[in-house]
């Protein structure tokens, strides 16, 4: 092919492999130029025309993380204030329910406190995504972090509240026969429906016990020792809620099992009840001095029975186990110590009570044997039943009883000539005839919802305490606060007052006031100071039919104080 002189291509020569190249001393030398591949960065500053150093390119990046960073702190922080807005209405709405008295509560307040917890949880889930992005940098800071960590527990714990209610949902329609402000009103009869309700929310039962096993593992992957004490306060706010959602949903799914074995839907269970005089206070109560028996199944009451306390009744148990019996030195001197398991009472914690009642009881023999639990119920605790009851015919003594008149009979039966012991024989067929006629009318609604109210009343207040030989029963009574538990006094301020009557019946005209100051010392130690006081009017003690020193025990109170 012909070129023209100037575009001729340079002809290579053909050497072979092996001949060497000849080089010329004055050859010229041909620089080989290499280029190089340019970075994304290179490629950015030659089309914007600028040089970028790699300290400046340091610093617009940290520039950027901390920009990041605080507007990420902004965002988190607004988002915090998002959410305890709605975590404020959901206390607002338990609250409502805790206040009640457990017969005045709605399926329209159940109701509000659903819709409550669906917002917080729709809340927390809306706050996470706005807020997703700052994701990767919340490492650089531990607050931040924690509070992203937080956000996710909060979450679960939301999950798991909306799943318990949900879960609650088919029993509570039971219960409420009617519209949405009908009262919630469940009698004793309905044990076997409600265990069935509560048998179709199994499921979502074990749905918030998930939920709350991964809230469990965010609150456990927290390092408290670098955050701020304003967090750690709400991570201590979150661990409560934790514990409470924990326990109570423990006792939703355990339910099932404890009501069919506490109602007696899977045989008979018998109870001791016993009947302590709070005018002669004890520390877990009062003195025993009547008491009974009653057998329940298929949740109802099917026979019961009450008696006076007396040295044979019931029947103790064989002195050769007096031994057995850890009567403090400082306690109430017995002629026969063994005596001192029934009516001792020496214990503030009921359930150490209620066990020593039991072993006495079924040690010796007595009727229905060996029993499966313990009621204890007070004078207040009958008040309430009876003002729920109106009026109480007593067979064979041609009285009426009412809530006005109730101590002064059984107080005037023991002055007017008669003594102690047909005192306690009046009092035991006084509480029978209230167990009789509480049965009677408790298929009246109106009745019945009375004798909840009345029930649920002395519950919260230890009038009413439960204690069963079953240990699953006894740890839903416990998170329910009806057991009369002394609680341990170990890793934090702790104080408890408890009385011991020694003689007299005095108590419901004593006043006392209890005032606990705690100074906070700059070691974190605690200098406490605790003034109790104990008043005694003359004005109290006249108008009441428990102090007469005649027939009563004498009229200087003796108190035995345990601190």
């Amino acid at each position: 092919m012909a070129y023209p002189q100037e575009t001729r291509p340079i002809q290579t020569p053909e050497v072979e492999d092996s001949a060497p190249v000849p080089v010329t001393p004055n050859a010229a030398k041909v620089r080989v130029r290499r280029r190089r591949r340019r970075g994304p960065l290179r490629r950015l500053s030659h089309r914007l025309g600028i040089k970028i150093k790699p300290i400046n390119l340091l610093i617009v990046l940290v520039s950027i993380v901390v920009v990041v960073a605080v507007g990420a702190g902004a965002l988190i922080a607004d988002a915090a204030n998002q959410v305890q807005a709605s975590l404020t209405q959901v206390n607002r709405a338990f609250s409502t329910l805790n206040a009640g008295s457990g017969t005045e509560l709605t399926l329209t307040d159940f109701r509000r406190l659903q819709t409550s917890v669906n917002n917080l949880s729709r809340d927390l889930r809306r706050v996470q995504g706005q807020i997703g992005f700052v994701e990767p940098f919340v490492s650089l800071n531990p607050d931040l972090e924690a509070t992203w960590i937080a956000l996710g527990a909060a979450r679960s714990l939301s999950a798991a509240a909306g799943s318990m209610l949900n879960g609650l949902q088919p029993t509570l329609n039971y219960l409420v026969s009617g519209g949405e402000d009908d009262r919630v009103v469940p009698q004793i009869s309905s044990g076997e429906r409600i265990v069935e309700r509560l048998t179709t929310g199994l499921g979502q039962f074990q749905d918030a016990s998930r939920h709350l096993e991964v809230a469990r593992r965010q609150l456990d992957s927290l390092e408290l020792g670098t955050l701020s004490a304003s967090l750690l306060l709400t991570i201590n706010e979150m661990e409560t809620y934790y514990d409470l959602l924990d326990d109570i949903n423990g006792i939703l799914n355990d339910a099932r099992d404890s009501l069919n074995a506490a109602l007696g839907l899977e045989g008979e269970r018998s109870y001791l009840i016993l009947s302590q005089n709070s005018d002669e206070l004890r520390p877990s109560g009062g003195y025993v001095s009547t008491y009974g028996w009653m057998l329940v199944r298929n949740g109802r009451i099917s026979d019961y029975s009450y008696s006076a306390t007396t040295a044979s009744s019931p029947n103790p148990p064989p002195s050769v186990l007096a031994d057995q019996v850890p009567i403090p030195e400082w306690w109430i001197p017995y002629s026969e110590p063994i005596f001192a398991a029934w009516d001792g009472s020496w214990y503030a914690d009921f359930p150490s009570t209620a066990e020593m009642a039991m072993w006495y009881y079924n040690s010796g023999g007595n009727p229905q044997s060996p029993v499966d639990g313990v009621i204890a119920i007070d004078i207040v605790g009958f008040e309430y039943i009876l003002g729920a009851l109106g009026r109480v015919e007593v067979p064979g003594y041609d009285v009426v009883v009412t809530p006005q008149n109730f101590r002064q009979v059984i107080y005037d039966i023991r002055a007017f000539g008669e003594g102690d012991l047909p005192h306690k024989r009046f009092l035991a067929a006084l509480y029978q005839q209230i167990f009789s006629d509480w049965q009677e009318f408790s298929a009246d609604p109106e009745t019945s919802n009375l004798l909840l109210g009345a029930v649920l009343q002395a519950l919260q207040e230890k009038h009413l305490m439960l204690h069963f030989t079953d240990e699953s029963l006894n740890n839903a009574v416990e998170i329910l606060g009806w057991g009369g538990y002394q609680s341990p006094g170990t890793d934090h301020d702790y104080l408890m007052i408890a009385d011991g009557n020694l003689g007299n019946k005095s108590n419901n005209s004593i006043l006392r006031q209890l005032t606990y100051n705690v100074e906070i010392q700059l070691d974190g130690t605690l200098n406490s100071r605790t003034t109790i006081e104990y008043a005694y009017e003359e004005r109290l003690a006249q108008a009441d039919p428990a102090v007469n020193p005649e027939f009563h025990g004498p009229l200087d109170y003796n108190n035995l104080l345990q601190v």
